[in-house]
């Protein structure tokens, strides 16, 4: 039994934004008709959650790999302040903070550049960039949870309250990652789509 139910357009359209144009309607055309002539019939209200969960695997594929370098980055980080912590001078960067933000910098325009170069859309890497700062950010914190929980004596909670805080590794720095992302996102996004020009056509012919 076939239907002429829909998904939901939203997630239609995260899924054509992270395919390549020339598999676009393949993928999507195969998808639904597997959800109007087979799931729909199966699952009836439930069927909107399957697709949903197809268009995550596809989301999965492009921000893991971002997403846990963001959360390894911070992580370490959050290690070093543990082990090793340093008493923070206002208006001084010390070269740690340093060199953790230009790692998440490189890995958030990357991120979207190789999405760009897969799309050729730059709102295709730019999505990629956010999502993997939401997911990256919900993994160092539940990082810094589990730093907490090996170590919580008072010296160290102290060494965390100097190098920056709880506050900071629990919600802060996740929730800064979100403007981070899309900046440097949309940044390493169009560099790679103007770098990308002179090969479009021969890529889609």
């Amino acid at each position: 039994m076939s239907t002429d139910k829909r998904p939901p357009h939203w997630a239609e359209t995260i899924l054509r934004l992270l395919l390549d144009v020339r598999r676009q309607e393949d993928v999507t055309g195969d998808l639904l008709e597997e959800y109007r002539e087979s799931i729909v019939p199966a699952l009836g209200s439930r069927a909107d959650s399957w697709y949903l969960r197809q268009v995550a695997w596809h989301v999965a594929r492009h921000v893991m790999l971002p997403a846990a370098l963001i959360a390894l980055i911070l992580i370490v980080r959050d290690l070093f302040d543990t082990l090793d912590p340093v008493h923070y001078v206002p208006g001084v960067i010390h070269p740690r903070s340093s060199l953790m933000s230009w790692a998440l910098i490189v890995t958030f325009a990357c991120a979207a550049g190789r999405t760009t170069w897969l799309t050729s859309r730059i709102r295709s890497g730019v999505l990629v960039a956010f999502a993997s700062a939401v997911l990256g950010g919900i993994c160092s914190a539940v990082g810094a949870g589990v730093l907490l929980a090996i170590w919580h004596d008072p010296a160290t909670l102290h060494a965390w309250e100097t190098s920056g805080g709880l506050d900071e590794a629990l919600w802060g720095v996740p929730l800064l990652l979100i403007p981070i992302g899309g900046v440097t996102g949309a940044a390493g996004a169009l560099l790679t789509k103007l770098l990308s020009l002179p090969f479009s056509t021969n890529r889609y012919q």
